[in-house]
Parts: structure tokens; C-alpha cells; sequence
């Protein structure tokens, strides 16, 4: 799911106009419909089968969300090892006190990011807010935080936040300060406008 702006960049089609114009021979494969006064796109059964994917792709209240996304994405110039819900799991360490104990096994941390992606040798994290509770992101944030920190011997990921407004984003730079997590947070008009 994209808009025409989104493919218009990462395909470099030039100007809007000619974007469209290029969308529209695709017609028999995509569907249309808009968001927030923007055409959107995305593949209908015949293209689907054409490009040999079976997930199937519908308007739903995660839209929004994924089109967010999708501006994370063109912010980091498309990474080519992006992916989507990426599981981050570490392992406590089991006390043992000196004696052995049959069937116990180390209790996993997990944690799963919107999207995730590698850039100079760095794990990139990325967290997409725009319908969830605050009381909802601290939690996550602190989750992140329990799990990072077994991660960070190894290496030091990088958590990156997009949010919707300014309030939002100061909470956040708060919290990653608090926890001592390596980030940063943009609000989705800062990633727009660059």
C-alpha cells in the first residue's frame, strides 16, 4: 500500500502528473482509493498473482499506520535490508545458586519493532506512534529498554521514534534520555517537510 507520492519518489518519476500517469497503466492490477485527500495504491488478485504474493492487502484501520511507514522508510533513503515487524528477543540468566534445576530455562525478553533496517554496522529500530496511549508508549519504552540493554553488549541499536505532534515527541526524547536509550524522535511533519 502507497501513495503516488511515495512511488513518485522512490521511482523517480519526476513530476506528480507523470507519477499518475504511469500509475494508471497498472489499472487492471491495483486498487485505488484515498487517505487524507491523497490517492492511494495497492495490489488487487490479478496483481497479486502476477508478482506471486498470497498476502492480501485491504483498506482497514491500519492504513494510516502503514503509510507512516512508508514515510519512515523514504526518510532513511529505502534501505534494501528494511523489514517489517522485526522480533528482538533476549535471554535472562537463570540463577542457579549452585544446584542444577531439570526444566528451567531462561526467561525471554520480547519486544517488536515496526520496522528494522542496518545502517553502518547499527540496528535501526523503528517505532511508528500515532494511535497508541502514552501510557502505552512508556510501557514499550521501558520494554525496549529491559531488552536493549542485554542486546547493547554486542552492539548498540539505534531506536528511532516517528511520532504525530511536538508534545508527543518531547515525552519521548524524555523517556529515551531516562532509560539511557540511543534514539532519536522526529514527528512526521519534520520528515515531510525535509
Amino acid at each position: 500500500m502507497a501513495k503516488i507520492r511515495h512511488l513518485q519518489h522512490i521511482h523517480d518519476l519526476k513530476s506528480y502528473r507523470n507519477a499518475c500517469r504511469v500509475i494508471k497503466q497498472l489499472d487492471p492490477f491495483i486498487h485505488e482509493t484515498f487517505f487524507e485527500k491523497e490517492k492511494v495504491v495497492y495490489l488487487n488478485k490479478a496483481g497479486r498473482e502476477m508478482i506471486g504474493s498470497t498476502k492480501e492487502v485491504k483498506r482497514n484501520s491500519l492504513m494510516e499506520h502503514t503509510l507512516l511507514c512508508n514515510e519512515a522508510y523514504l526518510y532513511f533513503n529505502c534501505p534494501i535490508d528494511w523489514k517489517t515487524e522485526h522480533r528482538i528477543e533476549s535471554k535472562e540468566a537463570v540463577p542457579t545458586f549452585g544446584i542444577q534445576f531439570m526444566g528451567l530455562s531462561p526467561a525471554k525478553k520480547r519486544i517488536i519493532s515496526d520496522a528494522s533496517f542496518s545502517r553502518n554496522g547499527y540496528l535501526h529500530l523503528i517505532e511508528i506512534d500515532n494511535t497508541r496511549s502514552m501510557n502505552d508508549n512508556r510501557k514499550k519504552i521501558e520494554a525496549y529498554s529491559q531488552v536493549l540493554q542485554d542486546i547493547r553488549k554486542s552492539a548498540a541499536p539505534i531506536l528511532c521514534i516517528f511520532t504525530t505532534n511536538l508534545e508527543r515527541k518531547r515525552k519521548f526524547e524524555l523517556w529515551l534520555k531516562e532509560k539511557n536509550i540511543h534514539g532519536q524522535v522526529k514527528t512526521f511533519y519534520e520528515v515531510k517537510s525535509l
